[in-house]
């Protein structure tokens, strides 16, 4: 079983998670939508400087679960992973995604939640063509546990 993740989303200002400055960029809400059910998250700022275009986004059930337990917020996950915030990543791992971001090719992110680590992973579209804004599509992002890979 898989989730399938929507957004419904506004301006907003809120500070930045790195500095604490206040930032604009877009809040919303998220739906997960499994065969058990719809849950909304209401999220904070997303999408402030994305580097890179997610493709469908979806979470396992490990990873639904992981986020439910310990109240993490989706959203500012997945914006972390969007703006080149790759997490509990060594510094050549951390180079490696940079390197993938501009070439196309798949990268993953990895964040603790509690006890529980969980990655993100933006998969490679190598034949799709750079959109007008400069960023290639990608085949998706997928939120999970590694136990789940």
């Amino acid at each position: 079983m898989t989730a399938v993740i929507t957004a419904s989303r506004w301006n907003a200002i809120h500070p930045d998670y790195k500095t604490g400055s206040p930032t604009e960029g877009t809040a919303g809400i998220l739906r997960l939508t499994t065969d058990q059910g719809t849950v909304l998250v209401s999220t904070e700022v997303v999408n402030r400087r994305r580097l890179f275009a997610f493709g469908p986004l979806v979470a396992t059930p490990g990873a639904l679960r992981a986020l439910a337990g310990e109240g993490a917020d989706p959203a500012r996950l997945l914006s972390r992973h969007a703006e080149g915030d790759w997490g509990a990543l060594s510094a050549d791992d951390q180079h490696a995604n940079d390197e993938a971001v501009r070439s196309g090719e798949r990268f993953l992110s990895s964040y603790e939640l509690g006890d529980t680590r969980l990655w993100i992973i933006t998969d490679a579209e190598l034949t799709a063509p750079v959109g007008p804004s400069g960023v290639r599509p990608r085949h998706a992002t997928t939120l999970l546990l590694p136990s789940e890979y």
